[in-house]
């Protein structure tokens, strides 16, 4: 559901564009992230990235589609007018990003985070505080929920970044970490490469929030930001 009411945003709002955006380019960068951004041979394709690409088609935007890991895209977001990149999904808004980063009004989508784990242990989860004197596994890059982090600085969380999600559920399988912080969809889709296993998503979710397509404020492309 989350899904598609974010896919539906975006292409009607964008379809309210005027006529001049019929000779529009342009090129976003994100990481892979399945199911919403895979990379299938030289192939970008995607839930976010099908449902940009149509945004774009129905208006007469032609959007190319380019990958670069988390980590150094926001970099070279916020070095500005000498980064390549002018535009970028699917990013949560924070006071940081906003002074380099023109945000969508509508996001791509919700964007669910769960904490996954082996069956039986965390018995009764309730939520970020059993996760005290774990060691979590996070994808590098990956923005955790402020009180999340807020745990981790104080020394309560113990935090292991990997490059890919498949890394993380591997090290989670063989009991190297206790828990792992990923989208709840992005994680059951590893879990379903990966095979049969004991991990399950626990319940609550940690957050939903709304991720969004965004453009290099250097660029000066706000003009597309309606």
């Amino acid at each position: 559901k989350n899904l598609l009411v974010g896919a539906v945003g975006v292409i009607t709002l964008l379809g309210t564009l005027p006529a001049w955006a019929a000779t529009r380019t342009i090129t976003c960068y994100s990481d892979v992230f399945a199911p919403f951004v895979t990379l299938e041979g030289s192939e970008i394709r995607g839930i976010d990235v099908d449902a940009i690409a149509e945004a774009g088609r129905r208006v007469g935007i032609k959007v190319n589609f380019q990958i670069l890991p988390w980590v150094r895209l926001e970099r070279d977001i916020a070095m500005g007018a000498t980064s390549e990149v002018e535009c970028a999904f699917a990013y949560t808004v924070t006071d940081q990003r906003k002074t380099y980063m023109d945000f969508t009004n509508v996001p791509v989508k919700l964007t669910e985070l769960s904490i996954f784990a082996r069956r039986g242990s965390f018995d009764n989860f309730r939520g970020l505080e059993d996760l005290k004197g774990k060691t979590v596994g996070i994808r590098r890059g990956f923005k955790m929920p402020a009180p999340m982090q807020t745990m981790v600085d104080q020394g309560n969380i113990r935090l292991e970044e990997v490059n890919t999600d498949l890394q993380n559920f591997e090290k989670l399988a063989r009991d190297r970490i206790q828990a792992i912080l990923s989208n709840r969809e992005v994680g059951h889709e590893t879990l379903e490469l990966m095979g049969p296993t004991d991990i399950v998503a626990l319940a609550p979710s940690v957050q939903v929030t709304p991720t969004y397509l965004v453009f290099n404020k250097a660029k000066g492309l706000t003009d597309l930001v309606p």
